[in-house]
């Protein structure tokens, strides 16, 4: 009697277990951490580009990102500044600390009329089908996944079935790497987004450099970006789900989570 109660009992953990779900990626909080910030004014990035616009139409200024933090905050303060679009295009763009703090922005500047366009490869995407439709259900934030074969909107059979009959096709990636704002500064260079590649991983981090680019030079990155965004290896990440669960702008945060905002400097290990 007493092994039968056993393994009544093993049998009903697995099964509570074995129907859980998944964790949300991205942290929810409920209190408004926002409440006492002081929303400071910020001025346009054109107020800044106005006095170059001769030398930026003839020339390109340059700086060297060096160090992660720097690189970190200027996608930052150009995200805050942007008029018209944010196009972004990534290798990685992981769920992780920097991940989460860039959607943040991205979602902000969408809030406030900003069109953003995010392209990434399909292979080392770790977020969640619902949570790429979320996002991609406002109006001004649009997700395209480069080719589309073994990760995203796919079951284990179909990734499987790629990965042994298709290696070709899986082998197909797209290593750029663009962070372009207003079609006037672009950064680019060796980093995806992710902790690792700007100093705030706690166990491994990557030796990247990125560079600043103003001026003539960006067009080129501009057709680079269009051309991709506009391949039919592109798709829509609406168009990988037979059904979508949110068919209007989503009810987003007004800022990111302290949590989140803190835990960049807690190791993984200590985080929960």
């Amino acid at each position: 009697m007493f092994a039968f109660k056993k393994t009544l009992l093993a049998s009903a953990s697995i099964a509570l277990f074995g129907c859980s779900t998944a964790p949300d990626s991205v942290p929810v909080s409920n209190k408004d951490h926002c409440a006492e910030l002081v929303d400071k004014e910020r001025l346009p990035l054109s107020h800044y580009t106005q006095p170059f616009e001769s030398e930026m139409k003839s020339g390109t200024g340059v700086y060297v990102l060096e160090q992660g933090a720097e690189a970190m905050m200027s996608r930052a303060w150009l995200t805050e500044r942007a008029e018209t679009s944010i196009d972004v295009q990534y290798f990685i763009f992981s769920v992780d600390n920097v991940g989460l703090i860039a959607t943040d922005y991205l979602v902000r500047a969408a809030e406030r009329g900003i069109k953003v366009r995010v392209l990434v490869d399909d292979i080392m995407l770790n977020a969640k089908g619902d949570e790429l439709l979320m996002l991609a259900a406002h109006e001004n934030f649009d997700i395209k996944i480069y080719n589309p074969n073994a990760n995203i909107g796919k079951n284990i059979v179909q990734k499987m079935t790629t990965v042994i009959t298709d290696f070709h096709g899986i082998n197909q990636r797209m290593h750029n790497k663009v962070f372009l704002v207003d079609d006037q500064v672009a950064i680019t260079g060796g980093r995806n987004i992710a902790d690792e590649y700007f100093g705030f991983d706690h166990e491994y981090n990557f030796r990247d450099r990125d560079v600043f680019l103003a001026g003539k030079a960006v067009n080129a990155i501009d057709t680079s970006f269009e051309q991709y965004w506009n391949s039919e290896l592109s798709v829509p990440v609406e168009d990988l789900f037979k059904s979508n669960p949110y068919n209007g702008n989503p009810d987003f945060h007004d800022c990111i989570p302290m949590r989140v905002t803190l835990s960049i400097f807690i190791p993984r290990s200590e985080q929960r």
